[in-house]
């Protein structure tokens, strides 16, 4: 019995702590930074296009725009149409716009 609440009272924790973690995500600001990098784990394969683009929205759809860099709010309209198709089997943004937006954003 002590056992079962013990992992209970875990299990609560852990959703807590979630919880907390989604609710301090979306108050901070990404940096630019943080964005180049989603882009170029794209590029490698590691995370989907959709991921990231979904990401991107969640900042731009907040009732609260804590977003005070003009960088970076660029940066976010665009990579939250990373995932756009042109085709059922194309996305709208090749690679090499991709590779772009990577230039020219670690530059500034």
């Amino acid at each position: 019995m002590l056992n079962l609440l013990v992992e209970q009272r875990f299990i609560s924790d852990l959703i807590i702590v979630e919880i907390l973690s989604v609710i301090g995500e979306k108050m901070r600001q990404p940096t630019k930074e943080e964005i180049i990098s989603k882009l170029e784990l794209i590029l490698k394969g590691t995370i989907s296009r959709e991921e990231v683009a979904d990401w991107a929205s969640e900042y731009l759809m907040q009732d609260e725009l804590n977003i005070t860099d003009e960088i970076v709010w660029e940066l976010l309209q665009i990579v939250s149409g990373v995932d756009l198709k042109d085709s059922p089997d194309e996305y709208l943004h090749v690679e090499q716009d991709i590779k772009d937006w990577i230039n020219k954003y670690t530059i500034r």
